[in-house]
């Protein structure tokens, strides 16, 4: 995803995720089991809740019936569906398609990018770890209640029904040339508290796409009957009726006419959220922002906050700055120099300096000076800029603040006014 929304995207950067998957094609499914740590806080928290789980009277019971073959041909349809709901979600095929030759090349790549960023688990992980005390009822926790509520109903459930990462690697583990199987079976169930529900006992079958090689369960089999093999199998043909086809063929339409309804409701660029210095295009920021919260966990002044939905569902958890208490620092470039994707462009210090984020506008009907007759300087003297952006108007004895072209939208002005509701506050242009 990096790679594909990246300005200066590398051929090398696609080498671990290539290794990830060529060892997938060998070993299997492993990256789930042994390594994505989104995997094991989803461990944790189905062994916490185990108790609260078996109490649950909607909870899913084992893979042997309904669920076991939704399980069987869900990762393939979740992946076709992915694809083409993010098709019509970020592209908007109706409108857009007769644009796209005349796209240059890194445009056209970054279409797919903002639905990904949303469903990407890792990018979640790094929100979850990203929070900050002013960030606690950010996205990354609404997702960790998730995690606790998914539990609640089957281990691993985020893992089994919704991660496209798991889904992606569970493709490709199908044809690895290292697989779990069943030689013999005793009809003793032990394999159905597989967290995976991987192993049924009835068909004698480990699917490759579900089995994570955790080696915790196989080992309470009491016939010794699971085997590693290393031939590789061909894919088992589908033998599904007519009404299974057409339920999958009605998923997948629902699952368009949902991603046509969410582009047509959520896609806007014409926010009126104050962006991190230099940003300038919407679109283009939106489009290469990952959303990891790196620049809200790294503010010295606590300014940048992970939007909602003010900038669309497209713009959905993109940073914009908030001047409660302090303004942009005229000095700093720390948002800029942890962006990973240069979704905030990296600029020198004087570049920096003469970036405009909004511009400031003075309420006359909440400004003292003008309601209650009362000097107050307070803008302009905090305001950094050297030939100042705030200039003091005098007349009949008083100085009125006055807000010129070279503003920059700091906030530093806003944030320091004593009037309570703010009389000057930053907007953007």
């Amino acid at each position: 995803m990096i790679f594909l929304t990246h300005p200066n995207a590398r051929p090398l950067w696609l080498i671990p995720p290539l290794l990830l998957l060529a060892l997938t094609l060998v070993l299997g499914r492993y990256f789930c089991g042994w390594i994505c740590p989104l995997g094991s806080l989803i461990e944790l928290l189905d062994l916490l809740l185990q108790p609260l789980r078996n109490l649950n009277p909607w909870k899913l019971r084992s893979s042997s019936g309904r669920v076991g073959k939704f399980i069987r041909y869900s990762p393939a349809l979740f992946i076709l569906g992915l694809v083409l709901v993010s098709t019509i979600f970020s592209w908007q095929a109706a409108r857009q398609v007769a644009w796209l030759a005349t796209w240059p090349a890194e445009a056209l790549s970054a279409r797919a990018a903002p639905l990904l960023q949303l469903f990407h688990p890792n990018i979640w992980i790094i929100r979850i770890a990203a929070l900050t005390s002013t960030g606690i009822a950010s996205a990354g926790s609404i997702f960790l209640v998730l995690l606790i509520l998914f539990s609640m109903f089957s281990r691993r459930f985020w893992c089994k029904f919704l991660c496209p990462l798991g889904a992606l690697y569970g493709l490709a583990a199908h044809f690895s040339l290292v697989s779990l199987s069943i030689d013999s079976c005793s009809n003793c169930a032990r394999c159905n508290t597989c967290p995976m529900d991987a192993a049924g006992y009835r068909d004698r079958e480990v699917l490759r796409r579900q089995c994570i090689l955790c080696f915790d369960y196989e080992h309470r089999c009491p016939v010794e009957g699971f085997r590693f093999s290393s031939i590789l199998k061909p894919l088992p043909a589908v033998n599904g009726s007519r009404r299974e086809f057409l339920k999958a063929s009605l998923t997948l339409a629902g699952g368009l006419v949902v991603g046509a309804g969410i582009s047509a409701f959520g896609r806007s660029f014409k926010t009126q959220s104050l962006r991190p210095p230099g940003v300038v295009n919407e679109q283009q920021f939106v489009q290469r922002c990952l959303r990891c919260l790196q620049c809200v966990r790294s503010c010295p002044n606590e300014i940048i906050k992970p939007g909602g939905l003010e900038a669309g569902f497209e713009g959905f958890m993109t940073p914009h700055l908030e001047f409660e208490r302090l303004g942009c620092d005229y000095y700093c470039q720390v948002c800029q120099t942890v962006c990973p994707n240069e979704a905030i462009p990296l600029q020198t210090l004087a570049q920096k300096q003469k970036s405009r984020i909004g511009r400031a506008f003075i309420d006359q009907e909440k400004c003292v000076v003008y309601t209650e007759q009362i000097d107050c300087i307070v803008c302009e003297e905090m305001c950094p800029i050297p030939h100042k952006a705030v200039l003091l108007i005098e007349k009949e004895g008083l100085k009125y603040p006055m807000v010129v072209s070279r503003c920059i939208g700091c906030g530093i002005c806003e944030a320091f006014c004593p009037a309570e509701p703010r009389a000057i506050t930053v907007r953007k242009i």
